[in-house]
Formats: C-alpha cells, structure tokens, sequence
C-alpha cells in the first residue's frame, strides 16, 4: 500500500498538482478497501468512523481527479451513483453484477484481452483498457 500511495504522490506532482492531505486519505481508504468497488458514500462513512472530517465534496473532486489522471477507475453497476476501484496494471476485467441482490463478483480473464482487441481493430479504435459489467443473477440468486 505504501508504494501505491508514494505513487500516487509521484503521479500527483509531475501534473503540478498537490498531494494533499485529504487526497492522500482519500487514496488510502479506497487501498485499504476489503470490498474493491466503493462509492463515494461509503468512502465519506468510512473516513467518518475513523474521527477523520472530510466532506462529500471533496471526495467528489478527488475521485475525479483520480479517474482523469489514471489512478483510480469509475465503475457503473446500474445504480444511480458510481463505484470506484483502484486502478491496477491487470489484463482486462470485468464485472458481474446480481440484479436480485447487487452482489459484484470481479473477474478477469486473458481470453477477453484478445477478444476486446478484436473488436477494436475491427473498428479502428485503438484500445487502452476495458471493464465489463454483466448483469444477470447469482448462484444464491438464482436458486430462489
């Protein structure tokens, strides 16, 4: 965590921009996440039980920030906000989302890398990276 945190910092400065102390809280909680996918909410909740005073504003513009300058990705999951996860030098990935109980199973696999490729040669769109929301039902979902 301490080397993604020193680069977020690197990333922040050779943009001019200030590392801050917020920012860095900001960053923080979303490595130190169990549940890879918070939303802005859930990261203000967190801060809060921590005693640390941050407002939902600023977590805002801090995740934007983060999205544009690649440290963070926006994720859509068919609510009316957005999650966020870290942004990791993986293969592709993806998301399946329960529609009865919102459950998100992440998934990766090489086969998309190649797939995905195809599609964007096919259109002359050159790639730089994919996520992929499949909404369906889970297991447990399923059986009911």
């Amino acid at each position: 965590m301490k080397a993604d945190v020193e680069r977020m910092g690197e990333v922040l400065r050779s943009r001019n921009l200030k590392v801050t102390k917020m920012r860095r809280l900001i960053f923080e909680e979303i490595l130190a996440s169990s549940e890879a996918h918070l939303d802005a909410g859930e990261i203000h909740a967190r801060l809060r039980r921590k005693g640390k005073s941050v407002s939902v504003a600023t977590i805002y513009r801090a995740l934007r920030l983060f999205v544009r300058i690649g440290l963070v990705s926006q994720v859509d999951f068919g609510e009316s906000h957005s999650h966020y996860e870290r942004e990791i030098a993986k293969a592709g990935h993806g998301h399946l989302i329960c529609l009865a109980c919102g459950r998100v199973l992440e998934f990766a696999d090489e086969r998309m890398d190649g797939v995905i490729g195809s599609i964007g040669k096919a259109n002359a769109f050159a790639l730089d990276k994919f996520s992929l929301q499949i909404f369906g039902y889970c297991r447990d979902c399923k059986k009911t």
